[in-house]
């Protein structure tokens, strides 16, 4: 009741002094380039240790009105420039001219950030680590998607993992994608279905930026953040109506066609944008099966990147001031419809979904999201955000069709009874946060809500020889769902002008359910028991930043994690149906503690950081085949903890800006990771001591780039190494003569290189580039274990384009 009443008391006074404050007077002024001197629009003004804020018009201008009297520190920033701050005092009644001449950033120093506190902070000054990858560089880098947008990004490896149907996922600081959070607007809208080809499907026409937080720093999104969060910002409308059109073309037909349109009204209040991506891939075939480079390089006749239609459409609206007055409405709705096939090419085989060796998957989603922000006073703030996602798959690979024929002496099935496996997934989830200055701390306390039901269906073929029922076909169902509701509090505490200490805690609770049936008696039953999974989860954290100088920071961040495993899951999904797995009510979460240390240097001309991290892995969850007392229910699987484990290393990175035209960025580093214990698949082989080592987590990697910008043209070159790291072959398709070949392959390190070119004129801009320039190829392969896969499996890539814009 104490806390209660003092909450209320906080909250009534912001009241009183936002009351008091429409007495005070105003500032206005212009926001200009120190540089050219050209107007900055939509450049963001605030006052400082306020909620206080606005954004200037088109012309570059703004006003702050009802100030209260007094002292403040006002801030004028612009993306792409060095924040600027000015002092002011302000008198009753008093207005007050004040103009900004902004110097640019080059290294980025400056950007806002949101991701790591939830709250916004210069990248320089906040206290939990945080990487950004700006728009402009999206854009130098000629990123279609996200996929494209994370590669060569320290301590994040995305990866193509099936090369049948080409799944993509990320990987951060070693651990898998079912540990890291991917959210949108800090809304965690990808998971489940999504988590697989999402990263591809994810149009960066309309990314801001994107925030990653590594580690312990990530504790405050709740489950799925025990390696970290990757926080997509979208786009704002500007206040200068614009379009821009992007055509591009490249060899094997990939080509990319892109609308974007941004606008705001006269007074500012109202604004809309609106992008629209149509994406075009045919398959490729450039290698086959060996286990030789010489061999590998060989057409097979079998797809190496599937055929890819993509349509990605988004809109958003966006109202301030216009509800209660200080405050900001967003409306953002999106669709993506996707196409994608991959098999035998040879006369289009491929192209029917119900051929063996065959992939097909269509993907229908839609998003809307709604976030509101009022500003309460001068000192408080209060945001609430909720998304609804719809997602459906239809997909076929040819598992049925091989399974019924084993049993059948090679006949075909019915046609009738060739269906593709069918999943619809829907979600909700909503978070309401307030935050309020007080002192020396800042308070931020937020409740999430998440909400997902998953329905799949497939068709199976029993296939055990002991059963009465083999050779039986039948459609199997499942009905999934997962509930999660979370609390999280944090405080900013500035201890001193050098010294801010941030501990927060979040508590989870977390449940889920699995049940399942088959359309026909194939089993002893055809109902099965239905599974729970219940757990509440306490993680705290706290991260420390110290100042040594106005140049060097120390950070310090300690924390735990969980994860549930529930609904979607990739391994299950080659399978092509629903299949059936126990989750045992006695099943332990998955916990993590994780710990980082980082040094940032910030000079005028230079950026170097180092960064050193562990997180320690405690019963790490996975699918193993059913235990024979689970097998006797009806189940072909089961969640168990396998195992503890850990991840390691350090990670260095320099930005220089050499000159106004010259850009160098390096990074490097080195990984470790480990099992506790050998795992079972392996024990007895000559592979027994290497699987301890945690699989794709290269030792090394490290990232080279140059941007020269002379003028008007732009060149870059960049480079990516990966070093040597362990990655399983498991051999389904066995030789009676040569025996199971199946092993644990340790890959050579390589180096990938990119170069391009563009040149800007009064309004379009041309430009090409190359991928993959010496045309370095994966140096083994084999065709039955599709997520073999470790290194590109085509080659070189050409593209060229025309970017156009329109000003309004």
């Amino acid at each position: 009741m104490k806390h209660i009443i003092i909450a209320a008391l906080i909250l009534l006074s912001n009241i009183v002094i936002y009351a008091n404050g429409t007495q005070g007077a105003k500032i206005s002024g212009d926001i200009r380039s120190a540089l050219s001197n050209e107007e900055l629009p939509s450049a963001t003004i605030t006052v400082k240790n306020t909620k206080h804020g606005t954004i200037s018009n088109r012309k570059g201008e703004y006003i702050l009105k009802e100030l209260a009297p007094g002292k403040h520190t006002i801030s004028a920033r612009f993306i792409g420039y060095k924040a600027q701050e000015k002092e002011v005092y302000i008198e009753k009644g008093k207005d007050i001219e004040l103009d900004f001449a902004l110097e640019e950033d080059n290294l980025n120093l400056e950007t806002i950030v949101v991701t790591g506190t939830r709250t916004e902070h210069f990248i320089k000054d906040v206290p939990i680590r945080t990487e950004v990858i700006t728009d402009k560089q999206i854009e130098n880098k000629n990123a279609a998607n996200l996929y494209q947008a994370l590669e060569g990004t320290s301590g994040i490896r995305v990866e193509n993992q099936c090369q049948s149907c080409n799944f993509t996922m990320v990987r951060m600081q070693g651990l898998g994608a079912e540990h890291t959070q991917v959210l949108i607007n800090g809304q965690p809208m990808y998971s489940g279905l999504a988590g697989v080809y999402g990263l591809q499907q994810m149009s960066a026409s309309d990314i801001g930026q994107i925030e990653i937080v590594k580690g312990a720093g990530s504790a405050l999104y709740g489950s799925s953040a025990v390696a970290g969060a990757i926080n997509i910002i979208t786009k704002e409308p500007s206040y200068e109506p614009s379009t821009n059109i992007n055509l591009q073309f490249g060899n094997y037909n990939t080509n990319r066609y892109e609308l974007s349109s941004s606008l705001r009204n006269e007074k500012g209040d109202f604004g809309i944008n609106i992008n629209v991506q149509k994406l075009t891939e045919a398959a490729i075939d450039e290698t086959g099966a060996g286990t030789t480079y010489d061999a590998v390089n060989n057409k097979d006749g079998v797809t190496d990147r599937t055929s890819t239609d993509l349509l990605n459409a988004g809109f958003g609206l966006f109202f301030e001031d216009m509800l209660l007055g200080n405050d900001k409405l967003i409306i953002r709705g999106k669709s993506v419809f996707e196409k994608r096939q991959g098999g035998i090419m040879d006369d289009d085989y491929y192209r029917n979904p119900y051929t063996d060796a065959t992939e097909n998957i269509i993907t229908d989603r839609y998003e809307a999201q709604l976030s509101y922000d009022k500003l309460i006073g001068e000192s408080s703030e209060m945001n609430f955000s909720t998304a609804y996602v719809i997602h459906k798959r239809d997909a076929t690979n040819d598992s049925f069709l091989n399974d019924y024929m084993d049993t059948h002496n090679g006949e075909v099935p019915d046609l009738r009874n060739m269906r593709p496996y069918l999943a619809n997934e829907n979600s909700i989830t909503s978070t309401l946060t307030f935050g309020t200055y007080f002192g020396d701390h800042s308070l931020l306390a937020g409740v999430q809500f998440f909400h997902t039901k998953l329905d799949e269906s497939g068709m199976y073929v029993v296939v055990n020889p002991e059963s009465e029922f083999v050779g039986e076909s039948y459609r199997s169902v499942s009905d999934k769902s997962a509930t999660e509701f979370g609390f999280f509090l944090q405080d900013e505490w500035e201890v001193t002008s050098a010294l801010t200490v941030v501990p927060g805690i979040r508590v989870d609770n977390h449940k889920s359910g699995e049940e399942y049936s088959t359309d026909r008696q194939v089993f002893a039953t055809n109902t099965f028991p239905k599974t729970e999974f219940t757990e509440t989860n306490f993680n705290p954290r706290i991260a420390v930043k110290y100042d040594v100088s106005k140049l060097l920071s120390l950070r310090a961040n300690a924390g735990t994690g969980f994860r549930a495993p529930y609904g979607f899951s990739e391994d299950l999904h080659l399978c092509s149906g629903s299949p059936r797995v126990w989750k045992s009510s006695v099943l332990e979460p998955e916990t993590s503690v994780s710990y980082n240390f980082s040094a940032d240097y910030y000079g005028k001309m230079l950026k170097f950081s180092i960064n050193m991290f562990r997180t320690d892995l405690k019963d790490k969850i996975g699918f193993t085949n059913a235990d024979a007392d689970i097998a006797a229910m009806g189940y072909d699987y089961q969640w168990k903890n396998i195992d503890d484990a850990f991840v390691q290393g350090f990670e260095i990175s320099m930005q220089a800006s050499l000159m106004r035209t010259l850009d160098l960025g390096i990074d490097f580093a080195y990984n470790h990771g480990e099992y506790s214990n050998v795992r079972e698949d392996w024990i007895g082989t000559e592979y027994e001591s290497d699987s301890k080592y945690i699989s794709r987590f290269p030792v090394t990697t490290a990232n080279i780039k140059l941007e020269y910008r002379p003028d008007t043209w732009l060149f870059k070159v960049s480079g990516n190494l990966q070093g040597s790291m362990y990655i399983d072959y498991f051999n389904t398709d066995i030789d009676p003569e040569i025996g199971d070949i199946s092993k644990i392959k340790k890959t050579d390190p390589f180096m990938l290189f990119n170069a391009g070119a563009s040149k800007s004129f009064d309004s379009f801009k041309l430009y090409t580039g190359i991928n993959n320039i010496f045309n370095y190829l994966q140096d083994e392969k084999y065709l039955d274990d599709a997520a073999f896969m470790y290194a590109p499996v085509y080659g070189t890539m050409f593209y060229f384009g025309i970017s156009i814009d329109i000003n309004h």
